[in-house]
This record gives structure tokens, sequence and C-alpha cells, in this order.
């Protein structure tokens, strides 16, 4: 594990955690399951948890495969939950798991009332060592008319620990969901998805909310790029990100997830009174990275 701050944060400080809300925010078409022990472990630190079902991105969406979502519409039922849980709380955060955590981005750059972001494998790119070479057809396949298909998910399944894959691809096959999702992502969901994420490539410097980022390098659906991006252009003062080296995509339930929930809980809680002001982050140090996309091609 790498861990690369942004700034010169305490980091024995413990913040108080009353009145303040944490929103969970699952993958595309997935649902709480994703997240593993995230949300148990941030109860268990004191913190108001939230899991919203949002029409049509989540599993919902899978029994409507003839609606086309709109990404802003996502946007607008959390921008709802969030407007609401600040009438209620002293300071709301997102953390998000993959789509979820682009999500929290688009909400983060458009709500300067968030106080912090947690982006768990955030996805700006499908570049991943496993994304097949025609996903990048996408658009142009569904701007011909064809989008009554489904992308159905195959190993590695987003997890590295094979035991664990074992247990998902059985879940699957039975239930046609498991903890790293849905077995098959509907082309209407995916195209709305990409949408979104170029959406918030161009507005990454509107995003002011701390943020961790926490990112695999053998991450096989969205490579380093995805979180280099965007810890070298968000406008945040305070980022951290912190490098997993044992796990693929999904790594709140692969071989680093006691590491992912514990940095998860503890960047939280020292979020402390959300709002408070922040020392200018110094220029980030790159670290440099070895993406494995060229290695695992070698070795099929």
């Amino acid at each position: 594990m790498i861990l690369q701050a942004s700034n010169d944060e305490q980091l024995s400080v413990d913040a108080p955690q009353g009145g303040h809300a944490v929103i969970l925010l699952h993958g595309l078409c997935g649902s709480a399951l994703e997240l593993g022990s995230v949300q148990k472990a941030l109860r268990n630190n004191g913190f108001s948890v939230f899991t919203p079902s949002i029409p049509d991105y989540s599993a919902d969406a899978l029994t409507r495969p003839e609606v086309t979502p709109d990404w802003r519409d996502w946007c607008a039922y959390v921008e709802d939950e969030v407007a609401r849980l600040r009438t209620e709380f002293d300071s709301v955060s997102i953390c998000g798991l993959s789509m979820g955590a682009t999500l929290a981005l688009a909400l983060a750059a458009r709500n300067p009332a968030l106080s912090s972001i947690v982006l768990l494998s955030p996805v700006l790119y499908y570049d991943g060592w496993s994304v097949p070479w025609y996903h990048g057809l996408l658009g142009v396949v569904c701007r011909l008319g064809f989008r009554d298909w489904t992308y159905k998910e195959c190993d590695p399944y987003g997890i590295k620990n094979i035991a664990m894959r074992k247990r998902v691809a059985n879940a699957l096959k039975k239930d046609g969901v498991a903890a790293v999702g849905a077995a098959e992502l509907p082309a209407r969901q995916l195209l709305a998805a990409q949408r979104l994420m170029r959406h918030v490539r161009t507005h990454l410097r509107r995003v002011r909310s701390r943020t961790l980022v926490i990112h695999s390098v053998d991450d096989e659906t969205a490579s380093p790029r995805s979180a280099e991006a965007i810890m070298a252009r968000i406008g945040a003062q305070s980022r951290r990100v912190i490098w997993l080296g044992d796990c693929y995509h999904i790594i709140t339930v692969d071989n680093e997830r006691e590491i992912v929930t514990n940095e998860a809980a503890q960047f939280l809680k020292r979020d402390g009174a959300g709002g408070r002001e922040l020392p200018r982050a110094p220029r980030l140090v790159k670290l440099p990275l070895k993406d494995r996309r060229h290695a695992q091609s070698a070795a099929a």
C-alpha cells in the first residue's frame, strides 16, 4: 500500500462524528452488497449511513430494460437526498464505489455543501486490462439504434481472491446478482455511464470537497489513469490517494478490503465539523505506477 498525501494534516486527530451523515453509492446496476463491511464500519464509528436505491441506476434498472436513463436524473436523485440530510445533520459526505465514485464526483462538482467524498475504484475511463477492445464502440452501436442488449460480466468479476471469485461466480449464476453487482449490464445504462464519465472529466476542477481516492494498480476495469487524473485535476485543497497492490476493481470485498474499510472510516472521522478551513495543498508528487494491462495480455 502506498499512501500519497497532498497536505500536512495531523493523521492522529479524531474529529467528532456527531451530526455527520454519509451516503453510500454502489456501482452501476448494483446494490449495497458491493460496499462490503464499509457500511457497518461507518455506523460503528458513529456515522448515520444512507444507501439510496437510485431509479434506473441501481439493481431495479434490470427490471426496466426498455428505459433509457439520463445520468442527470441520477445526480438529481442523490442531490435531493443531500439537501434533505443537510437539514438534519451538520455535514454530509459521500462514499462511492466504481461508477458510484464517478457519480460522487459529479455531485461534488455541482454541490459545494458536500463535506468530503471517498472514491473507491473511481471510473473515468473504461481502460482496464480486462475491458474488451470493442467497448469503445458502444456509443456508435447505440446511435445506430442497437440498444436492447446487455454486457455480460465475466471472470475475474473484479476480484483477485480466487475463493471469493468462485463464490461470486456461483451467486451470479444462481441469482443474477452478487457482491460485485449484476451478472449483466444493459447497454442503455452503460451509455448513460459513459456520458457521466465524460461530464466528470471536464468538470474535475469544480470539485472542492475533501477527497480520498483508493484504487488498485491492478484494476481490470479502470486503470490507474482514472485515479491519477482525479488527483491531478480536482480543485480540492485536501486530497489523498491510496494505491492497493493485491486486489482488482471491487476493492471492498477483495484481498485488501480491511485496508479499504479502515482508511475510509478514518478519513471520514478526521472530517470533523464539515466546512472548516483547510491548508492549501502543495504540488503533488506523482508516483510511478506499473500498468499491468500489457503484462496480462502477454500472459494470455
